[in-house]
């Protein structure tokens, strides 16, 4: 799928399993302490998934920017699918580029040619500029989300 690109510096792929270094990196930029062993892996898993985007953009033959996407069913309502958006992330180098616009966009038009009739994206609240930056795109916060970590032990299973 080829998009009109406002940066024509800026092309967007598909990620591939020998892109796990520069991916690793644009994770821990953006907060997720990520090593390039455990992107592949991640890599490895995602990638043959129909269900699954990842794309990067690549400027001069460098990844500086990555983005992933998921459609799944609605639960909550009729109407088909939503889609995702799990990771955008930029190089910090990149960043004022237009370049996670070209991205959002590419995973908004791929998410629609799977069915998708809605995206939405979770953003963390310290991210202030990112808020900003979905706000800019037309995305409108609609809720909030909660985390609890699920690594402890299960309280139900350990009591027995």
């Amino acid at each position: 799928m080829q998009l009109k690109m406002p940066n024509p510096a800026i092309s967007i792929r598909e990620a591939v399993i020998g892109d796990a270094r520069r991916l690793a990196v644009l994770m821990s930029q953006l907060g997720y302490s990520t090593r390039e062993d455990e992107m592949a892996v991640r890599l490895r898993n995602i990638i043959p998934q129909d269900d699954h985007l990842v794309a990067v953009a690549v400027r001069e033959g460098y990844v500086v920017g990555v983005i992933a996407a998921v459609t799944g069913w609605y639960f909550e309502m009729n109407g088909g699918y939503d889609g995702r958006v799990t990771v955008l992330s930029i190089a910090e180098d990149h960043r004022g580029r237009c370049i996670g616009s070209i991205l959002l966009a590419h995973a908004e038009s791929w998410l629609r040619s799977h069915g998708a009739v809605a995206c939405i994206v979770n953003s963390s609240s310290h991210r202030i500029e990112a808020h900003r930056f979905y706000q800019r795109e037309g995305y409108q916060v609609t809720g909030l989300r909660f985390h609890k970590d699920l690594r402890r032990p299960d309280p139900i299973l350990t009591s027995k």
